[in-house]
């Protein structure tokens, strides 16, 4: 995945929260990680942007996507990257657990839709060109299927992540091991309607 053409071609101020106008500080974040330059608050700003009191929101799928990159570069700190995916993996998890999500009823537009969200979602040659057709597919995309396109995007990076459990870095090889346990038996949650 070519990060740098991701980041450059990603239509941040379109992913803006009520929280937050517009994304560019999740973008100077990860620019901030690539350039070695990163410190710990830059590393909040991207989960505090992604995960937000259990919800996820419609940049958290994105986000994983780019958590998934940093990994494989050189100056970002795995150990803070893995911790945080740990995080957002179990926000998504509780989420996709709420007496919503349960009450959610799949059609075949809806499902076609999110089939058509996976295949730029999924695709590691994506470049982060959104045209506003695919851009009114993001903002008609039900809630429930963010949380389960993290969910899946994991699931099928698992692969990568296991490639981290043997790091000399004990810290990441443990993260990376919580992670992928996470992945393979999520927590079953006590949620009551």
């Amino acid at each position: 995945m070519d990060l740098q053409q991701l980041i450059k071609n990603f239509p941040w101020r379109r992913f803006g929260t009520p929280y937050e106008t517009n994304a560019n500080i999740v973008k100077q974040s990860i620019v901030k990680i690539l350039d070695g330059a990163a410190t710990e608050k830059d590393y909040q700003n991207l989960i505090y942007s992604f995960e937000s009191q259990a919800w996820t929101i419609k940049l958290s799928p994105w986000g994983m996507r780019f958590y998934l990159a940093l990994l494989e570069e050189d100056k970002a700190d795995k150990a803070i990257l893995l911790r945080d995916m740990l995080t957002l993996f179990e926000a998504a998890n509780y989420s996709s657990q709420s007496p919503q999500a349960k009450d959610f009823k799949a059609t075949k537009g809806k499902v076609a839709k999110y089939e058509a969200y996976k295949e730029k979602l999924f695709n590691d040659a994506y470049d982060g060109t959104m045209d506003e057709e695919f851009l009114k597919l993001v903002k008609s995309l039900d809630r429930h299927y963010y949380h389960v396109a993290i969910m899946e995007l994991l699931e099928a990076n698992v692969p990568l992540l296991q490639h981290f459990t043997t790091s000399e870095d004990k810290t990441i090889a443990q993260r990376a091991t919580s992670l992928i346990e996470a992945i393979k038996h999520p927590k079953i949650y006590p949620i009551n309607q």
